[in-house]
């Protein structure tokens, strides 16, 4: 298969797989668990062949790759399709019901893509809250319940969102567009750490999934003090993955 008819937002693998692996790695998955992984995996793979498609690549690539783009989004769909079904009528009634809170927020994207606004600040933050609620119905067929079955989403969600602000603002320096992201991306990740240092503090129940939303969000407050250069977004990617990996990993061992 062609490399170019896969994604090409590297962040995005992320924004997927930490909710996915929080969602398998926290209960213990069967059938339907797993089912709904692979449905939001094929999704996000049709992602790419409609972009191209859509011409969000460039007209060369939409011209050169239209016919296998097209082979790709059908088959891609109507697997997500048949696995995504095959999910629900193997899952208990709790985890039908979460499965619509990523099915709605994924086709409350389905216009944003259309309109070409994926990479503008609010299609990020619907893609965002799409990407998060992926661990409720993986989390909820593996019997999770409570804390472990909310937090993560939340977690995982305020954690894209400054990050995706840090990112901005890190442009913005540079372009000397859109000044206000900068001191809005500070204070949103302040306010986010704070936040779950005083959930931390106040709700016993809540505290595995607040000291791991720490260390991300704490992440995100240095990198907005350090105000990197354009040219490290790459490294500041990789930091950013590596504190949500640490937080995976304190929630698994929570």
């Amino acid at each position: 298969m062609d490399a170019r008819l896969l994604p090409r937002e590297h962040g995005a693998y992320a924004q997927l797989g930490f909710p996915l692996l929080s969602g398998l790695l926290l209960g213990s998955p069967g059938a339907s668990s797993l089912l709904f992984a692979v449905a939001a995996i094929l999704l996000f793979l049709a992602n790419e062949p409609l972009v191209l498609l859509l011409g969000v690549r460039g007209k060369r690539l939409q011209q050169e790759l239209a016919v296998p783009a097209r082979r790709h989004l059908a088959l891609r769909a109507v697997l997500a399709a048949a696995v995504g079904l095959a999910a629900l009528w193997l899952a208990p009634p709790g985890a039908r019901w979460l499965a619509l809170v990523p099915a709605v927020l994924a086709a409350a994207l389905i216009p944003v893509v259309l309109a070409k606004n994926l990479k503008t600040l609010p299609g990020e933050v619907v893609a965002a809250a799409a990407f998060a609620s992926v661990h409720l119905p993986i989390a909820a067929g593996g019997g999770i319940t409570q804390t472990l079955l909310w937090g993560p989403p939340l977690m995982w969600f305020a954690a894209t969102v400054v990050a995706t602000l840090c990112v901005h603002a890190i442009k913005a320096r540079s372009l000397g567009r859109a000044p206000w992201v900068i001191p809005a991306a500070a204070w949103t990740a302040w306010l986010a750490l704070l936040g779950a240092l005083a959930i931390l503090a106040l709700l016993p129940g809540w505290r595995s999934v607040a000291l791991a939303a720490c260390l991300p969000l704490a992440g995100v407050v240095v990198l907005n003090h350090l105000a990197p250069s354009p040219k490290r977004l790459k490294q500041v990617g990789w930091t950013l993955t590596a504190a949500n990996a640490l937080a995976l990993a304190l929630l698994a061992a929570g």
